[in-house]
């Protein structure tokens, strides 16, 4: 993936400025806190603040898990954060089918997706009955199941690929049906959350999944598309996806990208005091345990790179994309050492030394989603996760 986000980048830097785009319909400043989805209630919020409209909406969700009559949800919770990752989102796939196989995969109360993570995130949320459309999902497509090279056309427009075959293929799977389920366990206080990227506003935002899938209507299909896309949308590589949102009774366009832009994984806006929300709803903290699966490697890799422009501009990118990894974990391992909530995490190996020969590479992500699958099948790979950046990853290690 980072090979095609290299290309962007210089496409762009050779174009800045060259090309201007109609954005006439897009969202003032002064409307952004106020901006919303027409026809639906409370389905998104800022990933990066909390607010008094998070904290009564997670005040209503525990009220709704007290009401569903599950006595086990009242005293423990398990929570699933899925990363970014691109093609290497087969290991998720592979880990959570092993998982299954090994017979003590939990019903998670919250799952949360960003990129990639996003498109796994739905069938993660159902359960072990989906873990077949996980394995198909990453294991049966190849470049063309994701986009087209729009060649030179695409130097001149807002990408460099069409990810119009991406839409389909997500099209493929969510249907009326699973949307339905979707809606069914999302009034069981279960939530399934998917973080974009507000590119205009530069901030991360938080999608509640569930309660776009509980909506009537033929508009909560496309809708949750349009989310999911977003979710996978690296910029200047696949087009923003345009959001209608109306503030004040007119309407506008915001342009959502990659969730992975503004971080790697997520699990709520920083400053959300979930303690005080169960002793409020429960009468006590509830024992909480937080799995996040990281579609990549931690350790840093040594590889001699090229004195090219594209060399060293791809060894750049995945370097950042690393430490802002590192850095996610380590914010996720202070905030759970602080809520109370057990963190385990598992990355891909580092003795996995295989490469795609292309971005989705079909062969790369069988030989991934099985190496995925073994360990979740072996059932010892959860590590403690402390912070700090290299040094949290190689204490993930030993």
């Amino acid at each position: 993936m980072f090979r095609i986000v290299v290309v962007a980048i210089i496409a762009s830097l050779c174009l800045g400025g060259c090309i201007g785009s109609d954005r006439s319909r897009a969202l003032p400043y002064a409307a952004l806190d106020k901006a919303h989805i027409p026809d639906y209630g409370l389905v998104r919020f800022w990933a990066d603040e909390n607010s008094p409209v998070v904290e009564a909406y997670v005040d209503a969700q525990l009220r709704q898990v007290r009401a569903s009559g599950c006595r086990e949800c009242r005293t423990t919770a398990n929570f699933l954060a899925i990363s970014g990752g691109g093609e290497e989102g087969a290991f998720a796939a592979g880990l959570l089918n092993g998982w299954s196989m090994r017979g003590n995969r939990p019903e998670f109360e919250v799952v949360t997706g960003v990129s990639t993570g996003s498109l796994a995130a739905p069938f993660a949320f159902l359960g072990t009955g989906h873990d077949a459309t996980l394995r198909r999902v990453y294991t049966q497509i190849t470049d063309r199941d994701v986009y087209v090279d729009k060649g030179a056309a695409g130097l001149i427009g807002d990408a460099l690929y069409d990810s119009s075959p991406l839409r389909r293929l997500i099209g493929l799977y969510v249907t009326e049906a699973l949307l339905d389920e979707i809606a069914r366990e999302h009034r069981n206080g279960r939530r399934l959350l998917v973080q974009t990227t507000n590119i205009d506003a530069q901030r991360p935002v938080i999608w509640d999944m569930g309660a776009i899938a509980s909506g009537g209507g033929f508009e909560r299909r496309r809708l949750f598309i349009d989310v999911l896309l977003a979710s996978a949308a690296i910029p200047a590589v696949f087009p923003p996806v345009s959001i209608d949102v109306q503030s004040g009774g007119r309407s506008y366009e915001e342009l959502h990208v990659d969730g992975g832009v503004t971080s790697q994984i997520t699990f709520g806006p920083p400053g959300l005091d979930l303690r005080s929300a169960e002793r409020r709803i429960f009468g006590r903290v509830r024992g909480k345990t937080l799995y996040v699966i990281r579609n990549g490697k931690l350790q840093p890799e040594y590889d001699p790179t090229d004195r090219t422009v594209a060399a060293l501009a791809k060894r750049a990118v995945g370097t950042m994309v690393k430490y802002q990894t590192l850095a996610d974990i380590a914010d996720f391992s202070r905030r759970s050492q602080a809520e109370d909530i057990e963190l385990r995490l598992v990355a891909i190996p580092e003795g996995f030394s295989d490469r795609p020969s292309s971005e989705f590479d079909r062969a790369y992500m069988n030989r991934l989603f099985q190496l995925g699958e073994e360990i979740g099948a072996r059932g010892d790979f959860w590590r403690a996760a402390p912070s700090g950046s290299v040094i949290l990853s190689r204490a993930m290690q030993r």
